[in-house]
């Protein structure tokens, strides 16, 4: 071994880990840690004879704090730093191998104390000059004694001291002070004197470090590993919150074939191992929260791709478009044929929806309603009078008019158009033999002749604009024609993504649509035939869509086989009309990273067991589950979101015929019956102008296409050829 001048300081000790940024805790979690993690590796350190800790930390000159724990254990080396290092990943992420560099190092001794062995040759042949049994009250908090400077730290080394067998673990400690070359600062060596009584920093470098005899009680005092509280230490990088392990949980007697896969945790004694959601928990409902970018899209990805990997159906509505590209480009081979792809915004292929197209007059009774308490929600959710009852009135009197004229063929954007023409009005009034149409009609005309009718009359039609200002949204809503049958396809499990295409319709466009395919999709839920196989609703950016039917669904749609998962990124997003039905109902909680105010409220749902520095400082791809529905309920963990590693995408030529396939499928079964009347009222006609309309195109089978069937077997043959 090379020899090291008197004044400075290589540790032998080659084997370390970093401790690269701390984990905070609130307040009596720390100082819990504090207490334990010393104790642990104490103990860890007396089952091995001879063994050496060292705690080092040290600020840079950049005023970084660098903390490293080194070992010395002869062939047991190895094992006890992994021990350690395991120990450590509570309070710190844990690195190995960072390199030590130089330093001048300055023992801590008695006061008074003029030993002459230091630190000159080898540690191991050297031997205590003094021994000191620690005052009561002594302690050292090492960062914050080193962070005020730059290229000062503090070493604390740790042997087992000599006792007899059956005596209780002791152990000896030597600190020193590290410096760059010059004297230790005169504000550390008061701080030290301060905190350490009887001890000083040494002014002699060649000096004998005092050995300081310490008990279980007295180890954590000395042997101060730094744990973060509710606030991060000074110089210190905050890091991701710990692992909160998966406890063991006794399995359920009945067999569940819906059974998704959301991620991985670590179980208690120390394994990976799966998290599955079954057909109980989900239909208890799923609710996901957490800042943008820390992984909700990947959680949805990998839950969507669970649920097609089975045979149960779904509606994944995405505002913005890109969860539904990556669902398509992970889309499972077997899933094709009962998949639909809807873009909202594709004006050359639309895929027609109509909240009016019911053949049963009472039903279409209540579409009606739902259509104006829709205005409502959209425009004046807190009942300010914006959308009152003069104007629910007269947009009902025109879905009346259209719906006596056209039957399910009546649709919502010809309500301005309808009002407008006095000479329809008398037509659907003659045919629908309505009193009530009648009168108001009768009294709609005797009005037109006040001051304040235009006035009505332009209010109404404005709230009607942004829905007929694109072509796109007039083919999808102008065309009377209604492309899904949401019952038939929650039955026979169709999997429908739809992208809403936010960025090309407007954001209250964007609402409607959503509104709408909710409210489709509870409506038929309730005449479901097939509840036993569930049906999932996932709403992604979900403050971005109106709830409409999504507060029923969450209280009452377990009982016909609908589950929802709602994501979004904090809690107030959420109206007052969803969130207590979030609260009240939904079993399922995955919260990742998220800000201070939430992870407060998110603490008071978890519990003591899950503080908010842990909320706040999660990793990306990491979450906390609380699962309340299932047949044995667990405690709140840590969620690993690994899909990202598990399932490659489609990409390039691939991806374009994978696409190409699901977009023919869409257009041979939702779009092409339709062509001719969404075309046209993508040109902006109104079906006010066409008094003898065609009857409504058949609604396509939900069964799949034998044209799939026949591009699968294709590609299967030429897999077969290529290997």
């Amino acid at each position: 071994m090379k020899e090291i001048p008197a004044n400075e300081f290589e540790p032998v000790i080659r084997e370390h880990v970093t401790l690269g940024a701390l984990r905070q805790y609130d307040e009596e979690q720390a100082i819990r840690l504090r207490r334990e993690i010393p104790t642990v590796l104490g103990g860890l350190l007396a089952e091995v004879p001879g063994a050496l800790f060292e705690l080092t930390v040290r600020t840079g000159v950049d005023g970084v704090v660098g903390i490293a724990l080194a070992a010395e254990a002869g062939a047991m080396t190895w094992q006890l730093l992994a021990e350690a290092g395991s120990v450590l990943d509570q309070v710190a992420e844990v690195r190995e191998h960072a390199e030590y560099g130089r330093a001048s190092v300055w023992p801590v001794v008695c006061r008074g104390s003029s030993g002459q062995l230091g630190f000159v040759s080898p540690i191991d042949d050297t031997r205590p000059a003094a021994v000191y049994d620690l005052i009561d009250g002594s302690a050292v908090d090492i960062v914050r004694l080193v962070a005020p400077h730059a290229g000062v730290g503090v070493s604390v080394r740790l042997r087992n001291a000599d006792r007899p067998a059956a005596a209780d673990p002791a152990w000896e400690a030597e600190l020193a002070v590290l410096t760059d070359g010059a004297p230790p600062p005169l504000r550390l060596r008061a701080e030290l004197r301060d905190r350490l009584r009887g001890l000083a920093i040494s002014a002699d470098r060649g000096a004998a470090a005092t050995v300081v005899r310490l008990d279980a009680a007295q180890l954590p005092s000395i042997f101060a590993v730094p744990v973060a509280g509710e606030a991060s230490l000074p110089g210190v990088p905050p890091g991701g919150a710990a692992t909160l392990p998966m406890q063991p949980n006794r399995e359920s007697d009945g067999a569940d074939d819906h059974v998704v896969r959301l991620g991985s945790a670590m179980s208690t004694a120390g394994h990976l191992v799966d998290v599955r959601l079954g057909a109980n928990e989900r239909l208890r409902h799923v609710h996901v929260i957490g800042r943008t970018g820390t992984g909700k899209s990947s959680f949805l990805a990998g839950f969507t791709h669970g649920v097609a990997a089975g045979d149960d159906g779904m509606l994944v509505l995405d505002p913005h478009g890109q969860l539904v590209d990556r669902i398509v480009a992970e889309l499972p081979a077997s899933a094709m044929a009962r998949t639909w792809l809807v873009r909202c915004g594709d004006v050359a292929n639309p895929v027609p929806l109509n909240p009016l197209a019911e053949d049963d007059v009472l039903r279409r009774e209540i579409a009606i309603d739902d259509v104006c308490e829709m205005f409502q929600h959209l425009f004046d959710r807190k009942h300010t009078g914006i959308v009152g009852p003069r104007f629910r009135e007269r947009v009902s009197m025109g879905l009346r008019a259209l719906a006596a004229v056209h039957g399910p063929r009546a649709t919502l954007l010809d309500v301005p158009a309808a009002l407008a023409d006095e000479a329809f009005m008398r037509k659907a009034v003659a045919a629908a033999d309505d009193d009530r149409l009648k009168a108001w009609l009768a009294n709609d005309v005797a009005s037109q002749r006040s001051n304040e009718y235009g006035e009505v009359v332009a209010w109404v039609n404005s709230k009607f604009e942004p829905f007929t200002s694109t072509s796109a949204m007039r083919a999808v809503l102008g065309s009377g024609e209604d492309a899904i049958d949401m019952a038939d396809a929650m039955d026979s499990g169709r999997i429908i993504l739809v992208d809403l295409s936010k960025s090309a319709l407007g954001e209250s466009a964007t609402r409607l649509l959503g509104y709408l395919y909710l409210n489709r999709v509870w409506i038929s839920a309730l005449r479901r035939t097939d509840t036993a196989r569930p049906f999932t609703v996932v709403v992604d950016e979900a403050q971005a869509l109106a709830a409409g039917a999504l507060s029923s669904m969450l209280s009452e749609g377990r009982k016909f086989g609908l589950s929802v998962v709602l994501a979004h990124q904090y809690l107030g997003q959420l109206d007052d009309e969803v969130r207590p039905a979030v609260d009240g109902n939904v079993a399922t909680t995955v919260s990742f990273r998220g800000a201070v105010a939430d992870s407060a409220e998110m603490h008071q749902r978890f519990g003591a067991k899950v503080g908010v520095p842990t909320l706040t400082t999660l990793p990306d791809l990491s979450a906390v589950v609380q699962r309340t529905a299932a047949e044995f309920p667990t405690e709140p963990h840590t969620l690993v979101v690994d899909h990202n590693d598990r399932v490659a995408g489609r990409v390039g030529a691939e991806l374009d015929r994978f696409v190409g396939v699901l977009e023919e499928q869409r257009n041979r079964e939702l779009v092409d019956a339709f062509r001719e009347r969404t075309s046209a009222a993508a040109a902006g006609h109104s079906a006010v102008t066409s008094p003898v309309p065609p009857p409504p195109a058949p609604r396509p089978s939900a069964k799949a296409p034998g044209f799939l069937d026949e591009w699968l077997a294709n590609r299967d043959r030429e897999s077969a050829d290529a290997s």
